[in-house]
Protein backbone atom coordinates (compact mmCIF):
# COMPACT_ATOMS: atom_id res chain seq x y z
CA UNK A 1 0.00 0.00 0.00
CA UNK A 2 2.95 2.37 1.02
CA UNK A 3 4.80 1.49 -2.55
CA UNK A 4 1.57 1.92 -4.56
CA UNK A 5 1.19 5.43 -2.53
CA UNK A 6 4.78 6.74 -2.95
CA UNK A 7 4.57 5.66 -6.77
CA UNK A 8 1.54 8.06 -7.53
CA UNK A 9 2.64 10.69 -5.51
CA UNK A 10 6.07 10.17 -7.39
CA UNK A 11 3.95 11.61 -10.47
CA UNK A 12 6.39 9.28 -12.46
CA UNK A 13 5.16 6.29 -11.14
CA UNK A 14 8.98 4.95 -9.72
CA UNK A 15 9.88 4.29 -6.29
CA UNK A 16 13.47 4.19 -5.24
CA UNK A 17 14.22 1.68 -2.33
CA UNK A 18 16.93 2.21 0.07
CA UNK A 19 18.34 0.45 3.04
CA UNK A 20 18.78 1.90 6.50
CA UNK A 21 21.86 3.70 5.65
CA UNK A 22 20.25 5.13 2.53
CA UNK A 23 22.38 2.99 0.28
CA UNK A 24 19.75 2.45 -2.97
CA UNK A 25 18.76 -1.02 -3.30
CA UNK A 26 16.32 -0.52 -6.34
CA UNK A 27 13.33 0.56 -7.50
CA UNK A 28 9.88 -0.22 -8.02
CA UNK A 29 7.79 0.58 -10.94
CA UNK A 30 3.88 1.28 -11.19
CA UNK A 31 3.96 -2.21 -13.23
CA UNK A 32 6.29 -3.83 -11.11
CA UNK A 33 3.31 -3.47 -8.83
CA UNK A 34 0.61 -4.17 -10.88
CA UNK A 35 2.45 -7.20 -11.92
CA UNK A 36 2.87 -8.44 -8.95
CA UNK A 37 -0.79 -8.09 -7.57
CA UNK A 38 -1.56 -10.25 -10.63
CA UNK A 39 0.41 -12.80 -9.06
CA UNK A 40 -1.03 -12.53 -6.01
CA UNK A 41 0.92 -10.47 -3.74
CA UNK A 42 -0.82 -8.28 -1.37
CA UNK A 43 -0.84 -4.49 -0.82
CA UNK A 44 1.41 -5.22 2.80
CA UNK A 45 4.15 -6.57 0.39
CA UNK A 46 7.49 -5.32 1.29
CA UNK A 47 8.78 -2.75 -1.16
CA UNK A 48 12.06 -5.06 -1.65
CA UNK A 49 9.56 -7.90 -2.54
CA UNK A 50 8.31 -6.26 -5.30
CA UNK A 51 11.29 -4.52 -7.00
CA UNK A 52 11.94 -5.49 -10.70
CA UNK A 53 14.28 -4.61 -12.98
CA UNK A 54 16.45 -1.40 -11.83
CA UNK A 55 15.45 2.22 -13.53
CA UNK A 56 18.44 3.58 -12.75
CA UNK A 57 21.10 5.38 -14.29
CA UNK A 58 24.50 7.35 -13.40
CA UNK A 59 25.34 10.57 -13.49
CA UNK A 60 27.18 10.45 -16.45
CA UNK A 61 24.80 8.38 -18.55
CA UNK A 62 23.98 10.63 -21.67
CA UNK A 63 20.48 12.55 -22.57
CA UNK A 64 20.07 9.94 -25.19
CA UNK A 65 20.83 6.98 -23.03
CA UNK A 66 18.58 8.14 -20.94
CA UNK A 67 16.03 8.62 -23.59
CA UNK A 68 16.39 5.07 -25.15
CA UNK A 69 16.68 3.55 -21.48
CA UNK A 70 13.03 5.12 -21.06
CA UNK A 71 11.14 4.64 -24.44
CA UNK A 72 12.39 1.26 -24.29
CA UNK A 73 10.87 0.45 -21.23
CA UNK A 74 7.82 3.09 -21.46
CA UNK A 75 8.77 4.59 -18.67
CA UNK A 76 8.56 8.57 -17.78
CA UNK A 77 11.57 8.43 -14.95
CA UNK A 78 14.71 6.88 -14.04
CA UNK A 79 16.83 7.27 -10.92
CA UNK A 80 20.04 8.71 -10.81
CA UNK A 81 22.98 6.82 -9.01
CA UNK A 82 26.40 7.79 -7.48
CA UNK A 83 28.29 5.38 -5.28
CA UNK A 84 25.26 3.78 -4.62
CA UNK A 85 23.36 6.36 -3.43
CA UNK A 86 20.19 8.69 -4.69
CA UNK A 87 21.56 12.25 -6.82
CA UNK A 88 18.57 13.23 -8.92
CA UNK A 89 16.01 11.90 -11.37
CA UNK A 90 15.74 12.47 -14.67
CA UNK A 91 12.59 12.33 -17.13
CA UNK A 92 11.65 11.45 -20.42
CA UNK A 93 10.44 14.93 -21.56
CA UNK A 94 13.55 16.74 -20.42
CA UNK A 95 16.54 14.04 -22.25
CA UNK A 96 13.63 15.14 -25.81
CA UNK A 97 11.83 11.46 -25.51
CA UNK A 98 8.42 11.15 -26.73
CA UNK A 99 5.53 8.55 -26.01
CA UNK A 100 3.14 8.43 -28.74
CA UNK A 101 -0.38 10.57 -28.48
CA UNK A 102 -3.27 8.75 -26.40
CA UNK A 103 -6.75 9.39 -27.79
CA UNK A 104 -9.84 8.76 -25.68
CA UNK A 105 -13.09 7.53 -26.49
CA UNK A 106 -15.59 8.34 -23.40
CA UNK A 107 -18.91 5.68 -23.41
CA UNK A 108 -21.82 8.37 -22.44
CA UNK A 109 -24.52 7.22 -24.73
CA UNK A 110 -26.49 4.85 -22.46
CA UNK A 111 -29.78 6.18 -20.79
CA UNK A 112 -29.12 5.18 -17.30
CA UNK A 113 -32.25 3.27 -17.01
CA UNK A 114 -31.18 1.94 -13.06
CA UNK A 115 -31.46 5.41 -12.22
CA UNK A 116 -34.45 7.02 -13.21
CA UNK A 117 -36.11 9.24 -11.81
CA UNK A 118 -32.82 11.45 -11.81
CA UNK A 119 -31.67 10.37 -15.09
CA UNK A 120 -35.03 11.03 -16.46
CA UNK A 121 -34.09 15.10 -16.34
CA UNK A 122 -29.65 14.73 -16.34
CA UNK A 123 -27.77 11.72 -18.25
CA UNK A 124 -26.07 10.04 -15.61
CA UNK A 125 -22.38 11.00 -16.65
CA UNK A 126 -23.45 14.36 -15.38
CA UNK A 127 -25.05 14.08 -12.34
CA UNK A 128 -23.09 15.64 -9.68
CA UNK A 129 -20.94 13.92 -6.85
CA UNK A 130 -18.97 15.83 -4.40
CA UNK A 131 -17.59 19.03 -6.14
CA UNK A 132 -18.48 18.17 -9.67
CA UNK A 133 -20.25 15.34 -12.50
CA UNK A 134 -18.89 12.12 -12.32
CA UNK A 135 -17.78 13.02 -16.34
CA UNK A 136 -16.24 16.48 -15.64
CA UNK A 137 -13.98 14.76 -12.86
CA UNK A 138 -13.28 11.97 -15.51
CA UNK A 139 -12.18 14.70 -18.36
CA UNK A 140 -9.82 16.68 -15.67
CA UNK A 141 -8.03 13.43 -14.73
CA UNK A 142 -7.32 12.67 -18.72
CA UNK A 143 -6.14 16.02 -18.60
CA UNK A 144 -3.62 15.45 -16.25
CA UNK A 145 -2.70 12.32 -17.63
CA UNK A 146 -1.51 14.11 -20.59
CA UNK A 147 -4.60 13.17 -22.79
CA UNK A 148 -6.08 15.90 -24.29
CA UNK A 149 -7.71 14.48 -27.91
CA UNK A 150 -11.08 13.02 -26.11
CA UNK A 151 -14.18 11.78 -28.30
CA UNK A 152 -17.12 11.83 -26.32
CA UNK A 153 -20.04 9.10 -27.50
CA UNK A 154 -23.28 10.14 -27.23
CA UNK A 155 -26.80 9.16 -27.81
CA UNK A 156 -29.38 10.21 -24.99
CA UNK A 157 -29.77 13.61 -24.09
CA UNK A 158 -26.77 14.75 -26.36
CA UNK A 159 -27.56 18.35 -26.79
CA UNK A 160 -27.21 18.42 -22.91
CA UNK A 161 -23.94 17.24 -23.37
CA UNK A 162 -22.48 19.47 -26.04
CA UNK A 163 -24.77 22.53 -23.86
CA UNK A 164 -22.34 21.75 -21.05
CA UNK A 165 -18.89 20.58 -22.26
CA UNK A 166 -18.79 22.60 -25.55
CA UNK A 167 -15.17 22.02 -27.28
CA UNK A 168 -13.61 21.16 -24.37
CA UNK A 169 -11.47 24.33 -24.05
CA UNK A 170 -12.41 24.83 -20.18
CA UNK A 171 -10.63 21.27 -19.46
CA UNK A 172 -7.60 21.81 -21.78
CA UNK A 173 -8.53 18.87 -23.88
CA UNK A 174 -9.82 18.62 -27.40
CA UNK A 175 -13.71 17.40 -27.06
CA UNK A 176 -15.59 16.12 -30.21
CA UNK A 177 -18.30 14.19 -30.47
CA UNK A 178 -19.15 10.98 -31.92
CA UNK A 179 -23.49 10.75 -32.63
CA UNK A 180 -25.00 7.63 -32.11
CA UNK A 181 -28.08 7.25 -34.46
CA UNK A 182 -28.78 4.00 -31.89
CA UNK A 183 -27.37 2.77 -29.27
CA UNK A 184 -23.88 0.60 -29.90
CA UNK A 185 -22.91 -0.48 -26.81
CA UNK A 186 -19.50 -0.23 -25.81
CA UNK A 187 -17.62 -1.61 -28.67
CA UNK A 188 -19.43 -0.26 -31.43
CA UNK A 189 -18.84 3.58 -31.16
CA UNK A 190 -14.99 2.87 -31.88
CA UNK A 191 -16.37 2.20 -35.64
CA UNK A 192 -17.58 6.33 -35.68
CA UNK A 193 -14.27 7.22 -35.53
CA UNK A 194 -13.03 8.67 -38.82
CA UNK A 195 -10.36 9.08 -39.41
CA UNK A 196 -8.98 6.31 -36.76
CA UNK A 197 -6.10 7.68 -34.24
CA UNK A 198 -2.26 6.31 -35.35
CA UNK A 199 -1.90 5.89 -31.44
CA UNK A 200 -3.28 3.86 -28.79
CA UNK A 201 -7.05 4.72 -27.53
CA UNK A 202 -8.06 4.50 -23.93
CA UNK A 203 -11.43 3.39 -24.33
CA UNK A 204 -13.56 4.38 -20.67
CA UNK A 205 -17.56 4.48 -19.75
CA UNK A 206 -18.12 7.97 -18.52
CA UNK A 207 -20.35 6.67 -14.57
CA UNK A 208 -16.63 5.83 -12.77
CA UNK A 209 -15.49 7.42 -10.08
CA UNK A 210 -12.05 6.17 -9.78
CA UNK A 211 -8.62 7.34 -8.69
CA UNK A 212 -6.82 4.93 -11.28
CA UNK A 213 -3.71 6.67 -12.78
CA UNK A 214 -4.40 6.51 -16.72
CA UNK A 215 -0.79 7.52 -17.39
CA UNK A 216 0.14 4.62 -15.70
CA UNK A 217 -2.43 2.53 -17.76
CA UNK A 218 -0.87 3.45 -20.82
CA UNK A 219 2.62 2.83 -19.92
CA UNK A 220 1.36 -0.95 -18.52
CA UNK A 221 0.12 -1.26 -21.73
CA UNK A 222 3.00 -0.58 -23.48
CA UNK A 223 5.07 -2.48 -21.65
CA UNK A 224 3.11 -5.89 -21.49
CA UNK A 225 2.91 -5.56 -25.70
CA UNK A 226 -0.69 -6.27 -25.38
CA UNK A 227 -2.95 -5.53 -28.25
CA UNK A 228 -5.92 -4.55 -25.52
CA UNK A 229 -5.51 -3.99 -22.24
CA UNK A 230 -8.49 -4.59 -20.06
CA UNK A 231 -8.38 -3.04 -16.52
CA UNK A 232 -10.11 -4.92 -13.63
CA UNK A 233 -11.33 -4.24 -10.91
CA UNK A 234 -11.03 -7.35 -7.56
CA UNK A 235 -15.09 -8.38 -7.11
CA UNK A 236 -15.77 -10.35 -3.61
CA UNK A 237 -18.62 -12.82 -3.14
CA UNK A 238 -19.47 -14.30 -0.09
CA UNK A 239 -21.10 -17.65 0.05
CA UNK A 240 -23.07 -18.48 3.30
CA UNK A 241 -22.61 -21.91 3.85
CA UNK A 242 -19.82 -24.61 4.08
CA UNK A 243 -18.04 -25.23 0.91
CA UNK A 244 -17.51 -29.02 0.71
CA UNK A 245 -13.90 -29.74 -1.59
CA UNK A 246 -14.34 -33.15 -3.01
CA UNK A 247 -12.17 -36.03 -4.91
CA UNK A 248 -15.29 -37.91 -6.93
CA UNK A 249 -17.83 -38.87 -3.98
CA UNK A 250 -15.33 -38.23 -1.13
CA UNK A 251 -15.32 -35.15 0.86
CA UNK A 252 -11.38 -34.13 1.75
CA UNK A 253 -12.34 -30.75 3.87
CA UNK A 254 -15.01 -28.13 4.28
CA UNK A 255 -14.49 -24.44 3.52
CA UNK A 256 -16.61 -22.65 6.10
CA UNK A 257 -18.19 -19.65 4.17
CA UNK A 258 -15.87 -18.73 2.25
CA UNK A 259 -15.17 -15.20 0.11
CA UNK A 260 -15.08 -15.73 -3.70
CA UNK A 261 -12.81 -13.22 -5.25
CA UNK A 262 -12.33 -12.80 -8.75
CA UNK A 263 -10.85 -10.17 -10.83
CA UNK A 264 -13.79 -8.51 -13.21
CA UNK A 265 -13.93 -5.68 -16.46
CA UNK A 266 -14.06 -2.44 -14.47
CA UNK A 267 -15.04 -0.77 -18.23
CA UNK A 268 -11.84 0.58 -18.85
CA UNK A 269 -9.30 -0.51 -21.81
CA UNK A 270 -6.49 0.44 -24.11
CA UNK A 271 -6.60 -0.66 -27.15
CA UNK A 272 -3.92 -0.55 -30.13
CA UNK A 273 -5.71 1.39 -33.56
CA UNK A 274 -5.71 -2.17 -35.40
CA UNK A 275 -8.12 -3.37 -33.14
CA UNK A 276 -10.52 -0.42 -34.55
CA UNK A 277 -11.10 -2.91 -37.60
CA UNK A 278 -12.62 -5.93 -35.37
CA UNK A 279 -15.79 -3.59 -34.63
CA UNK A 280 -18.49 -3.95 -37.85
CA UNK A 281 -19.84 -0.35 -38.43
CA UNK A 282 -23.21 0.66 -37.37
CA UNK A 283 -24.53 -1.67 -34.77
CA UNK A 284 -24.63 -2.85 -31.61
CA UNK A 285 -21.43 -4.48 -30.11
CA UNK A 286 -19.46 -4.87 -27.00
CA UNK A 287 -15.79 -4.84 -25.73
CA UNK A 288 -16.08 -8.49 -24.58
CA UNK A 289 -16.47 -9.30 -28.28
CA UNK A 290 -14.01 -7.38 -29.33
CA UNK A 291 -11.25 -9.16 -26.74
CA UNK A 292 -13.22 -12.24 -28.21
CA UNK A 293 -12.06 -11.62 -31.63
CA UNK A 294 -8.47 -10.61 -30.84
CA UNK A 295 -8.09 -13.63 -28.78
CA UNK A 296 -9.16 -15.84 -31.69
CA UNK A 297 -6.91 -13.90 -33.85
CA UNK A 298 -4.16 -14.64 -31.23
CA UNK A 299 -3.38 -11.07 -30.22
CA UNK A 300 -2.18 -10.31 -26.85
CA UNK A 301 -4.59 -9.43 -24.17
CA UNK A 302 -3.55 -8.00 -21.02
CA UNK A 303 -4.95 -7.14 -17.83
CA UNK A 304 -4.22 -4.08 -15.13
CA UNK A 305 -5.38 -4.47 -11.74
CA UNK A 306 -7.30 -1.18 -10.05
CA UNK A 307 -5.80 -1.17 -6.47
CA UNK A 308 -7.38 2.09 -6.26
CA UNK A 309 -10.95 2.86 -5.24
CA UNK A 310 -13.23 2.20 -8.36
CA UNK A 311 -17.42 3.02 -7.71
CA UNK A 312 -19.53 2.17 -10.82
CA UNK A 313 -22.35 4.53 -10.79
CA UNK A 314 -24.51 2.48 -12.37
CA UNK A 315 -27.10 1.67 -9.41
CA UNK A 316 -28.69 3.75 -6.85
CA UNK A 317 -26.22 2.00 -3.72
CA UNK A 318 -23.12 2.56 -5.96
CA UNK A 319 -24.49 6.04 -5.99
CA UNK A 320 -24.95 6.46 -2.61
CA UNK A 321 -21.17 5.16 -2.01
CA UNK A 322 -20.06 7.46 -4.17
CA UNK A 323 -21.83 10.51 -2.54
CA UNK A 324 -21.18 9.15 0.92
CA UNK A 325 -17.22 9.07 -0.36
CA UNK A 326 -17.39 12.41 -0.80
CA UNK A 327 -19.76 13.75 1.71
CA UNK A 328 -17.18 12.39 4.39
CA UNK A 329 -13.93 13.73 2.83
CA UNK A 330 -12.93 11.21 1.46
CA UNK A 331 -11.90 11.76 -2.28
CA UNK A 332 -11.80 8.85 -4.72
Amino acid sequence: DEALARSNDAGGGLVVVADGEGMVLGTVTDGDIRRAALGGAGLDTPARELMGAPVTVDPSTTADEVRDLLEERHLPTAAVVDAGRLVGIRHLAEVGGTQAAVTAVVLAGGRGQRLRPLTDKVPKPLLTVGRTTILERLLEQLWSAGIVDVHLAVNYKAEVFEERLGTGEGYGIDLRYLHERQELGTAGPLSLLDPVPTGPILVTMADQVTSLPFARLIDFHHQQGAAITVAAFMHEVPIPYGVLHLEGERVIGIEEKPTLRRRCNAGIFVIDPEVVALVPPDQMFGMPSVVEAALAKGWPVAAFPILERWIDVGSPDALEAALLSFATGEEV
